[in-house]
């Protein structure tokens, strides 16, 4: 473990948020979020190490690539979902997405007829992509990529920024690689958001040790901007999916919490989420009354959400400097 300063401000001046667990994969170890007195980043201090940072991410992991074809439709509806803020600003040219996973954005955005590329740092995922997709991936961190500078149109990163150990560096990396006129699409968890101060440190979107920072819209455009971006826009909503996945599964963790059910440990292994996405694309035909008042229910929720400017995301869009 390791302590820090504020990334964004360089200040040790930071006062304790909340104590939390890893709740999304049970892994052991209690961390402190704290949030600066000085420009308001909230972080985790002290944080792991990136050689500690390894054992926090299993296997199965963001693993999607033996998902059953009952759940095309849906990943189609997320990609274009997530894609629609850089396809009203840019419409072709080279993209690079960081932390691509298995390259379903990737796969989605070629058919649009993008020259695509990937970065992922997990081995599994990076193969996934190479050889079910047929995609360029490179297997490690943008910032050790031999990408010529300026080569990219568009750049995205989805819910990868809060991740990283050094966010000012990973902006200046992406302000290096994009062509000029060239768009940032940059998206993570809204700390500001009526989902996270309803849910608090039971909020999905705290997953801690994984989410290094806690990000509102305000420090989001700081930090781009301060490692060298232009940001556009910023524009906020919620989760897609019949569940509203943000406030189904927080409210899960306080129910667990309460002792009220427990639920299942989460697969740790990739040969384990196989078998689970198959379960559940084969259980999804018939969804019971509860899961229906359900999404109703936390529908409305995101919907009024939205409305107040309180959404569970944040993208970013931002142009080279």
């Amino acid at each position: 473990m390791e302590h820090m300063n504020c990334a964004l401000c360089g200040k040790d001046d930071a006062a304790p948020v909340f104590k939390t667990r890893d709740r999304n994969w049970r892994l052991p170890g209690e961390f402190t979020l704290v949030r600066c007195r000085v420009c308001g980043l909230a972080y985790l201090d002290p944080r792991p190490t990136p050689e500690e940072m390894q054992s926090y991410y299993p296997e199965a992991f963001a693993a999607r690539g033996a998902a059953a074809d009952k759940q095309a439709a849906a990943i189609e509806r997320s990609m274009e979902c997530r894609a629609r803020p850089l396809l009203n600003r840019k419409q072709s040219g080279k993209l690079l997405d960081v932390g691509c996973s298995d390259g379903q954005f990737l796969v989605y955005m070629r058919k649009l007829g993008w020259s695509v590329y990937g970065v992922e740092p997990r081995e599994v995922s990076a193969r996934t992509a190479r050889e079910q997709f047929g995609l360029d991936v490179f297997h490690g961190y943008v910032e050790n990529a031999d990408f010529p500078l300026g080569f990219f149109d568009a750049i995205t990163l989805n819910h990868v920024f809060e991740h990283v150990h050094n966010p000012l560096e990973i902006a200046g990396r992406i302000n290096e690689l994009l062509s000029p006129g060239g768009i940032a699409m940059i998206e993570v968890p809204n700390f500001a958001s009526l989902e996270s101060r309803v849910f608090g440190e039971r909020w999905v979107g705290v997953d801690t040790p994984r989410h290094l920072y806690q990000f509102t819209p305000k420090t989001l455009r700081a930090t781009l901007e301060r490692g060298g971006l232009r940001v556009l826009e910023i524009v906020q909503g919620s989760d897609i999916g019949p569940y509203k996945m943000g406030y189904s599964e927080s409210l899960r963790h306080l129910i667990s919490d309460l002792g009220i059910r427990k639920y299942p440990q989460k697969p740790l292994t990739v040969a384990e989420s196989s078998e689970t996405i198959k379960t559940a694309a084969r259980e999804s035909t018939s969804v019971s009354a509860g899961h229906a008042i359900e999404s109703l229910v936390f529908a409305a929720a995101a919907a009024a959400a939205n409305a107040i400017k309180m959404g569970s995301r944040i993208t970013a869009i931002a142009s080279k400097e």
